[in-house]
């Protein structure tokens, strides 16, 4: 176990991470029409930004799902192999934040998608 400490940390929790959605039989139909190759380095540029302060993310992320049709179930879904993921390879004080701030975007995504 190690801390996330550099860009290829993130792109390792992202790749598992997002293999982990496709196979997973609540939350992967949201995942089938994206083009991985694509979207992943967003993600990643996305997390780099959350947990490396590396410029660059310039997106309205909230914005991006807006239209998904998200249910809480698979809110809750998301998180847990986010989590899951993130305690299978590291540990420490980014490990901690990227399970803190996921959290907080999952909860602020709810309060604004579900009805």
């Amino acid at each position: 176990m190690k801390e996330i400490e550099t860009k290829a940390d993130v792109e390792l929790l992202i790749d598992v991470f997002y293999q982990k959605l496709v196979k997973d039989e609540l939350v992967s139909h949201f995942f089938t029409h994206l083009n991985l190759k694509e979207h992943l380095p967003r993600v990643v540029q996305f997390w780099s930004f959350i947990l490396l302060d590396e410029a660059g993310y310039s997106a309205n992320m909230m914005e991006k799902h807006a239209s998904l049709n998200l249910d809480e179930a698979s809110f809750d879904r998301w998180l847990k192999l986010f989590h899951e993921t993130v305690d299978q390879f590291f540990v420490g004080e980014k490990a901690e934040l990227a399970k803190q701030r996921s959290t907080l975007i999952a909860w602020t995504m709810k309060t604004k998608f579900l009805k």
